[in-house]
């Protein structure tokens, strides 16, 4: 638990106020924050940085007789980060080589915050051509905010050594694309998604995406690199009947750019399909179906 959790949480518990009454005194003097960010700030899950988060947080000193400055100095330094990423130093450490470019294009984006929200589980569908190449991949995902005022999220998505650009990116009803940057010499997309509506704390929406695909080679792999936890994680690969391949297994790197662990063999059913099942895939891990065509 971070040093303002802890702050707060001590102080909350010696004032006696419960959040319901805590949240109705911030309300009386114009500062709008929900029972949940208020849970989630004393338990460390999120942290006030926006503007009208750290005047919560001195209306807070004030509605728990504390003197000033007693929780906002327990904040420390603003965590340097952009809504275009969690941190650009997390995703140097996943995309490595790329990793200069993608902070070039961050760069090149103001003014925008991280969304402050995580995956709670995850659905890819690899769609594979009877060129033997993929087509897309169709995602289907479920977030939850930790902090009010959750609208848009993050995606990167890069291309294999063989594809010929890094693709395009679709969105279906439950969202739709915003800004998006392109570096097509490290095959590299990064795309702003905008939710069909703003979250509280604690809330949930769903992410429905379809990631296209411009391969210049046969396809033998999908995978998904993890930034951060996800509860439940499941791929799918649907192979065109046509083009069905000899072997099918699923892998795992523990870190990108690692070895690949093989952890199955899996069975391609009647409907020239296979998947993968992943608990709890931990934040920086790959999870992956690899085939053979031969």
């Amino acid at each position: 638990m971070s040093e303002f959790a802890e702050a707060l949480t001590l102080a909350v518990e010696a004032s006696g106020l419960s959040l319901e009454r805590i949240q109705h005194h911030l309300e009386s003097r114009g500062v709008q924050v929900s029972q949940s960010t208020l849970s989630y700030w004393r338990r460390g899950r999120s942290r006030p940085e926006r503007p009208e988060s750290l005047a919560a947080v001195a209306a807070l000193e004030e509605i728990l007789q504390l003197s000033p400055g007693a929780l906002t100095s327990r904040l420390g330094g603003r965590r340097p980060r952009g809504r275009w990423v969690e941190r650009a130093t997390a995703l140097e450490g996943i995309w490595r080589d790329a990793a200069i470019d993608l902070g070039r294009e961050i760069t090149r984006v103001d003014r925008l915050l991280p969304a402050p929200a995580r995956y709670l589980s995850v659905r890819d569908r690899a769609l594979i051509g009877q060129d033997r190449r993929e087509i897309e991949i169709r995602s289907s995902a479920v977030i939850e905010a930790f902090e009010d005022g959750v609208d848009r999220m993050l995606l990167a998505k890069t291309a294999d050594d063989t594809d010929l650009s890094p693709g395009g990116i679709v969105a279906e009803k439950t969202c739709r694309v915003g800004r998006v940057r392109r570096d097509d010499e490290q095959k590299l997309l990064v795309a702003e998604i905008i939710l069909d509506r703003v979250l509280q704390a604690g809330e949930t929406a769903l992410v429905d995406l379809r990631l296209i695909s411009d391969p210049g080679a046969d396809s033998a792999c999908a995978d998904r690199t993890f930034l951060r936890t996800v509860r439940n994680y499941v791929l799918e690969v649907e192979f065109h009947p046509a083009a069905v391949p000899v072997r099918c297994h699923s892998f795992t790197r523990s870190e990108p750019g690692g070895p690949d662990v093989e952890t199955g063999e899996l069975w391609i059913g009647t409907t020239a399909a296979a998947h993968l099942l992943v608990h709890e895939a931990q934040a920086g891990s790959v999870h992956g179906i690899r085939w053979e065509w031969e």
